[in-house]
């Protein structure tokens, strides 16, 4: 299954610090271009959406490494596609799916990004030494080279590993899930959060939390 889907992965992942082409990894582009090539447009859209909105704080700047959003937005996808859920209720078992390819994809950058220590220092030797011209072209397209590769393992493992879970999930509990009640306007204001957690306010931080509280209470009493 996964094996169809990991080109996608694999290059917008370049785009997220090997090839700067501004904010194209994000998850709206992805969702869009995943909507045209692999159908079911609304979908695609609104998931990549939701993740855009959970994580809208979150950009890749100096050393900070964010969620990787990619991976998420392609894991949902992927799992949609595959499992052919078209029940919102269903698609929200992807979507959950795809939360911990965010953290695993940024921890893997993280090591990638230690080890890629050593071509920066083989760069530092050549510049003392400039004997090879081909140098630097050669370590640029091994470090590019290796990134696909490990990429493509990641996600065929991670992607994978989580379509038997989430098969497991349908199995025992699909019947029961789809038969929840829930809309994507509220899948989209639950993920609005990052938007509001992006403007820095403290206050603002505590303001959101007591109102979900209050909403969870009321809920409970069945008010709304």
């Amino acid at each position: 299954m996964v094996r169809h889907y990991w080109f996608f992965f694999a290059l917008f992942s370049l785009f997220r610090f090997s090839v700067s082409l501004g904010l194209i990894e994000r998850p709206l582009v992805v969702g869009l271009l995943w909507g045209l090539f692999m159908g079911d447009m609304e979908t695609s859209l609104y998931v990549a959406i939701f993740y855009e909105l959970l994580w809208l704080d979150f950009i890749p700047v100096g050393t900070f490494i964010p969620p990787h959003m990619t991976a998420a937005t392609l894991t949902a996808l992927t799992l949609n596609s595959y499992f052919g859920l078209n029940s919102l209720p269903l698609v929200s078992l992807s979507l959950a799916a795809g939360l911990p390819m965010a953290w695993l994809g940024a921890r893997l950058e993280r090591t990638m990004r230690d080890r890629l220590n050593r071509s920066y220092g083989g760069v530092l030797q050549w510049v003392r030494k400039p004997t090879d011209t081909g140098v630097p072209g050669r370590l640029l397209m091994g470090t590019l080279a290796s990134k696909i590769l490990v990429n493509w393992f990641f996600f065929l493992a991670g992607a994978g590993g989580l379509a038997l879970l989430v098969n497991l999930g349908l199995q025992h509990y699909g019947p029961a899930l789809a038969s929840v009640h829930i809309t994507w306007n509220q899948l989209l204001i639950a993920a609005s959060v990052g938007g509001l957690l992006a403007l820095r306010l403290r206050s603002l931080y505590f303001s959101v939390a007591a109102g979900a509280v209050i909403l969870g209470f009321l809920r409970l009493l069945g008010m709304f």
